[in-house]
């Protein structure tokens, strides 16, 4: 009797913690892990591909040719071209773009400097003419009619060479925000419309079908940068629900609204939802006012958790933060600040991707991840070429003796249940060697993952008091495994 009223409570509590029947869960991980739930649940190492799929002036200067005005908006580049050259002259130039932008070298290089992961901007126009019913964008639709092909293309490139791809809705309509990387200039007007929400999840549905069997499709990001104080939530519900109601299994990313306090609470009960932030320490006046040392310093600090993406980062620090050291100070600075932040993420994030890949003319300096890479400003996720070549058994045996002895002496007379200290043990020892074994890679969402595992384990096993023996169990594993193979 008191065992069921102990699994009753723990099942409630866990309802509770998965929102109830307002977001479907994803399933539980299997065992040994998919493929595809490797793809998703590792630690994501990479970068952002802007101005392929989702158009920045400063990115693709040569599709803004035709637009002479200040707006540097897509809509402006894709309307002035439309008006200067034709329709189809600029389908074309578009369909050209997406097909040259990326190619043979870039896979390669991005294989070799280890990344696993890019984020891939688009703007909901790119879906296809369906999708951009009122909107400025309807007058130019037939200009993207191939332009979600190509982007399943690079799904299938990208697949090729063992990288995952965020699927990120960068552009809703109306604009998440007043910036010009929403599609359109003086935007920010999305969560006011019932309309404009409509179609983005109309986007979502869509989405999340065509790449459902995907198995390095990593998540769908559902808004970048919304809006500060945006009432974003209700917006995230509605897109979370129609994600799982087509793919349960699929990860969903949100926005912080640069609000990373308030959105890492909406989160933490709800699994396989994670927050996007941004992390840029070049635009604010407390930042700007800083030395760089300052900003190293912070950037080592950085609060995040394993239910957080950094989305977007760079190596880029304002003028005056620079104009602080000499010009040879700068140098050694740089790389500081980008050593410092690769290494906070790794430790504390699910992923993380630079802004941006390349530049299509020229050099983008420290905005640019192949000269940040290439110039050490970034490391690269190094391989060890360490193989597993234990089951895991010997080393959970010496390290449940190691654990009895200190309960026995610190719980004298308690009879504990280490056996599920051992199981938790070579459940983490076995997850993260089947994680190394996929290029070295290690679990990222670590929370969602071990709180999977638990509840596998509550399953198998019933609930008891000593659940945290697995769970300690669990951390030990996947920690013992790791030492093993440095």
């Amino acid at each position: 009797m008191v065992l069921d009223k102990l699994k009753s409570k723990f099942e409630s509590k866990f309802e509770k913690a998965i929102g109830g029947s307002s977001i479907r869960p994803p399933p539980y991980p299997s065992q040994p892990a998919s493929r595809r739930e490797i793809f998703k649940y590792r630690l994501q190492v990479g970068t952002n591909i802007g101005g392929w799929f989702m158009l920045e002036k400063w990115l693709a200067p040569s599709l803004h040719s035709s637009n002479k005005s200040s707006d540097d908006s897509e809509l402006a580049a894709v309307s002035a071209s439309v008006k200067d050259i034709g329709l189809d002259r600029t389908r074309a130039k578009w369909d050209h773009h997406y097909d040259s932008f990326l190619n043979g070298e870039d896979w390669t290089w991005l294989v070799k400097k280890h990344v696993n992961a890019i984020r891939v901007p688009l703007g909901y126009y790119v879906l296809g003419p369906d999708f951009v019913r009122g909107t400025p964008f309807v007058d130019v639709a037939g200009v993207y009619e191939n332009a979600w092909t190509k982007y399943k293309r690079m799904l299938e490139l990208a697949k090729a060479h063992n990288i995952g791809v965020l699927v990120d809705l960068h552009a809703v309509p109306g604009g998440a925000n007043a910036d010009s990387h929403s599609g359109v200039s003086g935007g920010g007007k999305f969560f006011s419309s019932s309309l404009h929400v409509s179609l983005a999840i109309e986007c979502i549905e869509y989405i999340a079908r065509e790449v459902k069997d995907y198995d390095n499709v990593i998540g769908i990001q559902v808004v970048n940068e919304a809006s500060y104080g945006a009432e974003a939530e209700k917006y995230y519900v509605q897109a979370a629900k129609k994600i799982r109601e087509i793919d349960p299994t699929q990860i969903i990313v949100i926005s912080d609204g640069w609000d990373r306090g308030k959105y890492a609470e909406f989160v933490k009960d709800k699994p396989g939802m994670l927050v996007d932030t941004h992390v840029y320490k070049c635009f604010s006046e407390a930042d700007r006012c800083k030395a760089p040392n300052q900003l190293v310093a912070a950037a080592e600090m950085e609060w995040l958790d394993t239910t957080m993406i950094v989305g977007e980062f760079s190596c880029t620090l304002d003028t005056q933060t620079w104009n602080r050291v000499s010009k040879s100070d700068r140098v050694k600075f740089r790389a500081e600040y980008g050593r410092a932040q690769f290494n906070c993420f790794a430790q504390q994030s699910a992923g993380f991707y630079f802004w941006t890949y390349k530049f299509e003319q020229g050099s983008g300096g420290e905005w640019d991840y192949r000269e940040m890479v290439n110039s050490g400003c970034i490391p690269i996720h190094e391989r060890t070429k360490h193989k597993v070549t234990s089951n895991g058994e010997q080393e959970a045996r010496l390290a449940v003796q190691a654990h009895a002895a200190y309960w026995h002496d610190h719980a004298k007379g308690e009879k504990m249940e280490h056996s599920r200290y051992q199981d938790g043990f070579l459940t983490g020892w076995r997850d993260a060697a089947q994680f190394w074994a996929e290029d070295e890679s290690r679990i990222g969402q670590r929370a969602s993952w071990k709180s999977a595992r638990v509840q596998q384990h509550v399953q198998r096993n019933g609930t008891s008091k000593y659940l945290w023996e697995f769970e300690q169990g669990f951390d030990t594993g996947t920690q013992a495994l790791l030492q093993s193979v440095q």
